[in-house]
């Protein structure tokens, strides 16, 4: 009884130190972003809780990941249907297809830099699985999700911005109080 109690005590404090390396943001009224989010807000508030198996995210994003990459609006993400009609978007759309698709209220819709040196902002999504998990997934870029805890958040999958079902995020508060650019447009 004791060894039990000692194991599920040892696996409730690794889940919690896993979900604790990965910055969630501080709640932000407002953001530069917000003129540009009605489609993203649109899907994210429509999501249900559905719960997805980590084989079924990886055959979304596989599916993602084969729309060919087509930029149109600088700020506006295309809305799902029309991803899924052309079979092509910009790493907005692919974002918030594959949001639609998972259909999961745990989904956090992120913008931000893939890669520190990147000059303009990308979006992903990041997605807690099982509450045990958080994945970075950016069909834009991989077929694969990245584990998030295993990303170095100092030079890739920088956040700047989330929004989720419940409101929005801010993270690093000298990039948020001085970008004065929203173009979300990478590749």
């Amino acid at each position: 009884m004791k060894k039990t109690i000692i194991s599920i005590l040892a696996s409730l404090l690794t889940i919690a130190s896993s979900l604790a390396s990965v910055d969630l943001g501080a709640p932000a009224a407002s953001t530069p972003y917000d003129p540009y989010m009605a489609p993203v807000k649109h899907v994210l508030t429509g999501l249900n809780g559905k719960e997805n198996s980590l084989d079924h995210v990886r055959q979304l994003m596989r599916i993602g990941r084969g729309f060919r990459y087509s930029f149109t609006s600088p700020y506006v993400a295309a809305t799902p249907e029309t991803t899924a009609a052309t079979r092509s978007g910009d790493c907005k759309a692919k974002a918030l297809w594959l949001a639609a698709q998972m259909n999961d209220s745990s989904i956090r819709f992120i913008i931000g830099k893939a890669r520190a040196e990147s000059k303009v902002s990308h979006a992903w999504l990041q997605w807690t699985q099982d509450a045990a998990h958080t994945w970075i997934l950016d069909c834009t870029n991989f077929s694969e999700p990245i584990l998030a805890e295993r990303a170095d958040s100092s030079r890739e999958y920088i956040p700047n911005y989330a929004f989720t079902k419940r409101g929005s995020y801010r993270y690093g508060a000298l990039y948020a109080s001085t970008h004065r650019n929203p173009a979300v447009a990478s590749r």
